[in-house]
Order: C-alpha cells, then structure tokens, then sequence
C-alpha cells in the first residue's frame, strides 16, 4: 500500500518521505496592516499573569484583529511596577510562534510607525516573559493557528 505522502523503505518496513517540492506549496504572504486608534483606557483588558511576573499587561479590546494572513493583531500596553506604560500595536504568528511590532506608542497618545519592522521569534524565560504567556494561553489554539477576534475576546475577557 503507497501512502499519498510517504512511500515503503527498500525493505517494505517504515516509511520515508518523498521529495518536497516547494514551489508547488502556497507562500504566506503578510496582509497590509493599517494601525488602529490609540487605546483609552476604559477599552483596556486586564491580562492575569504568572506570580513571578512584576509586570502588568493590558490589550486593547477595541484593536484585536485577524488577517487572512493569520496573524493575531492587537494594541499591548505593559506597565511597570513604577507604572510606567509602553505602547505597541503588534501581531503574532502562531504558526511560527514570532510577534512583530507594527508601532509604537508616544507621549502624546499617538502611534509611531516602526519602520523596517521585523518578525523575531517570541522568547521564552521565567521572568515578564509576557508575550510567550500571551501566546501559549490567550491568542493561538490547541492546533497553532490564531484565534479568531471574537475566540481571542473571549478569551481574554474570562
């Protein structure tokens, strides 16, 4: 029996598998992004982290979105125990477990455009290690694909 993927060994025991041809393959291709409003506050849902994190999260139920790209999009405000805020509008790829941050945001409530913005991949550590919490608990499914807005939303309301 020939497996539409895989093919027997010499020996007919086991498979092995045949030659990929990537350029029949579809190519994930980025969707244009456009940065959404500054978040007010009252928009603001709070994101209950691990006890040895020190910082405190927040996403912007008013800018969540998915692509046909797939790629979760979303404003993130950190704050320092100082309360200290950090504004990004960002995207993640569940598929390759990256984030890429699309702006920035300034003293005066507005987004800066990060120019020449890249995809990295989302680190792990122990410690304000938020967005790998946000990632494995909030904004990809069991099968790595991103949630849609209203799953993600829920989620993150709950």
């Amino acid at each position: 029996m020939v497996l539409p993927a895989f093919a027997a060994d010499e020996y007919g025991y086991g498979v092995k598998p045949f030659d990929f041809d990537e350029s029949l393959a579809k190519k994930w291709k980025e969707a244009d992004v456009s940065t959404p409003a500054y978040p007010q506050d009252a928009d603001l849902l709070a994101i209950a982290l691990p006890p040895t994190d020190t910082l405190k999260i927040y996403v912007d139920r008013k800018s969540i979105s998915r692509a046909a790209d797939y790629v979760a999009r979303f404003t993130l405000v950190v704050e320092s125990p100082s309360g200290a805020r950090s504004v990004f509008y960002e995207g993640m790829r569940c598929e390759t477990r990256e984030y890429k941050i699309y702006a920035i945001g300034t003293p005066e409530k507005t987004f800066t455009p990060v120019k020449n913005s890249a995809w990295q991949t989302i680190p792990r550590s122990e410690i304000n290690a938020f967005r790998d919490y946000l990632n494995r608990q909030y904004v990809c499914d069991s099968s790595k694909s991103a949630r849609t807005p209203n799953e993600l939303l829920r989620m993150l309301q709950q």
